[in-house]
């Protein structure tokens, strides 16, 4: 009995053995497999040319439209307490204004009620608009790469001016100063900002013709100690959110929205006022571009102001007694600049070079500093984030919150 006990005893703890060899010899074959599974994979993916870029963003199908129109301001005409200052100072001198409209308030019939712009029809809604001195276009339009492709052996501009015709109600009453807007003064404008407007427009071209062009809108965010103040910088134009997308000043961007626009992220931007430097004067001080450091520079940390600033002063001081001579200085600088811009503008002379924003005369100082943002993003294993606000309160609302893909093309852009 013993005997027999013992033997089965010994039978029984032999088969145990065999069912765990057994067991053993399956999860090693599953974690073989799973382990091959995943190194083909990754080769298979290494294969393709197809990442990720985290810093790019698009939405939308069709060719990008910036909703324009331009019109000279006879500021002599207007009668208003609220245009003290700017009657005193240009008067009857050139100025050009330019309107940027997002689409639904470019389409939109409106009319103006107690100082406010409304909907001139029942069940309409709009989403804003931005009136800026042709100087203030051009500070803007220097952060905006409009794109191109080939047509008949020359380069014509992937983004569309669509012309408004709206008349602005400068003094904000029905009964005061109106100007006509001028379709030739828009695309003069743009030509300037972007010279790839003074060749001939083709709105109307096979989408094969352009898939590879890209207009391309640049943004940073500005460091700011109080880290509830949310500000990005497009070219040289800061934007506060959420204010400015609610309020319809970066409205226009909706007429962007499409799989040819990239908001591309360059990181965060500094600026140290105590050294009168920042960060792009010191990438191009450290990168060969000293003439264009030297031109951010005094447009960023301005010297003393001219002999015809000093002039506009005093006509400002007269107007505007309530304002001390330091709340009325940038006001007068950009003045300057405006008038110069506009005489040039309405009669297709030369800007000077001093009254440029200095991104649109050092472009290529500009492109090379662009370039190296996207290259730290991209020689990162894990490249800096945007802010969460950013995607919150600019993105999302403008409609570009889709990360670009790169993947499945003959060339990479």
């Amino acid at each position: 009995m013993r005997t027999t006990y013992r033997n089965q005893e010994k039978a029984s703890s032999g088969s145990e053995g065999v069912y765990e060899s057994f067991a053993d010899m399956v999860l090693c074959t599953v974690i073989v497999l799973i382990t091959l599974v995943v190194v083909l994979a990754l080769n298979v993916v290494k294969s393709l040319p197809l990442y990720i870029e985290p810093n790019h963003f698009s939405g939308g199908a069709t060719r990008p439209w910036l909703y324009i129109q331009a019109q000279k301001t006879d500021y002599s005409q207007t009668t208003s307490q609220k245009l003290e200052l700017e009657r005193a100072v240009y008067n009857d001198a050139p100025f050009v204004m330019v309107n940027l409209f997002s689409p639904s308030s470019a389409q939109s019939a409106t009319k103006v009620e107690d100082g406010q712009t409304v909907s001139a029809r029942e069940g309409q809604s709009f989403h804003g608009q931005v009136d800026l001195s042709a100087y203030n276009f051009l500070q803007l339009a220097a952060g905006i790469e409009p794109g191109s492709f080939p047509v008949n052996g020359d380069d014509t501009a992937l983004m569309l001016p669509k012309f408004s015709h709206k008349k602005i109600l400068v003094e904000g009453v029905e009964s005061g100063y109106a100007t006509e807007p001028d379709r030739t003064l828009a695309l003069e404008t743009m030509a300037l900002a972007w010279p790839i407007y003074h060749h001939e427009l083709y709105p109307r071209r096979a989408a094969f013709d352009y898939r590879n062009a890209r207009t391309k809108i640049y943004l940073e965010v500005l460091e700011n100690r109080d880290e509830s103040v949310h500000q990005i910088m497009i070219g040289h134009t800061v934007f506060t959110l959420p204010e400015d997308s609610d309020n319809g000043r970066l409205g226009w961007l909706q007429g962007f929205s499409s799989g040819l626009t990239e908001v591309v992220y360059l990181g965060k931007a500094w600026s140290d006022s105590s050294k009168r430097t920042n960060k792009r004067i010191e990438f191009f001080e450290q990168n060969g571009f000293p003439e264009a450091a030297e031109a951010y520079r005094e447009f960023s940390f301005p010297g003393p102001t001219t002999a015809l600033q000093e002039k506009y002063m005093v006509k400002a001081m007269k107007a505007r007694p309530d304002l001390q001579g330091e709340e009325l200085e940038p006001f007068v600088r950009a003045a300057e600049a405006q008038i110069a811009v506009s005489e040039a503008i309405a009669s297709g002379l030369t800007v000077p070079k001093e009254y440029m924003p200095p991104l649109l005369v050092h472009r290529d100082a500009w492109k090379a500093y662009t370039d190296s943002c996207i290259k730290k993003f991209s020689d990162k294993e894990k490249p800096e984030q945007p802010p969460q606000w950013l995607l919150d309160e600019f993105l999302e609302p403008l409609g570009f919150s889709q990360a670009v893909v790169r993947g499945f093309r003959e060339e990479e852009f």
